[in-house]
């Protein structure tokens, strides 16, 4: 099963590329690994291959269902679902003239607080935050391909949500790697 998301997803980026010019598959396997080296179950390795396959290629959510059942296809949708939240929070901030950097505190820290909260209340199941976290810890170890200009608000935001997030959940090396990279930018 995992062999066939892996052929999926190499067939659904092909021809994409990561800003560092490495396949964009790598990024899904990197995941992936990830989650295997937590010991995590079989679908969240598989939801962590397809985690980009229905936001960026041809596929649908019914497509990851019909090939790999209903719970990858609930791990794939909840983790996009979850992964327009700090977009979400960036704007509401945005409308309200706050930012992570200068913002009134007691209102920074309450919106983060919140996003933290929307992300659990918002993962059916667990499991769709630790593909997130994944996805966020893989990413932050690429983040020197990033524009200068948003290498900052990353790492803010994942010192602000991801790490305490990780932190929540007992994941003590992804809050540790995390951090140290966040801090480094």
């Amino acid at each position: 099963v995992v062999r066939d998301a892996l052929i999926v997803a190499h067939g659904a980026h092909a021809g994409q590329n990561r800003r560092s010019g490495e396949p964009f598959v790598s990024h899904p396997v990197a995941v992936s690994i990830l989650l295997a080296d937590l010991s995590m179950d079989r679908d969240t390795v598989v939801a962590g291959l397809l985690h980009d396959t229905v936001e960026d290629t041809f596929l649908r959510f019914e497509d990851v269902e019909r090939r790999f059942g209903p719970d990858v296809r609930a791990l794939v949708e909840g983790e996009t679902k979850v992964s327009k939240l700090p977009k979400m929070v960036r704007q509401q901030m945005s409308d309200e003239g706050l930012t992570l950097l200068d913002g009134e505190p007691s209102k920074v820290e309450e919106q983060v607080e919140n996003l933290r909260s929307m992300f659990i209340a918002m993962a059916d199941d667990w499991r769709i935050v630790v593909v997130k976290l994944a996805d966020r810890l893989h990413n932050m170890r690429t983040l020197q391909w990033m524009p200068v200009e948003k290498r900052a608000s990353i790492a803010r935001e994942t010192l602000e949500i991801f790490a305490p997030l990780a932190h929540r959940l007992g994941l003590w090396t992804f809050k540790a790697e995390l951090e140290d990279w966040a801090f480094r930018y």
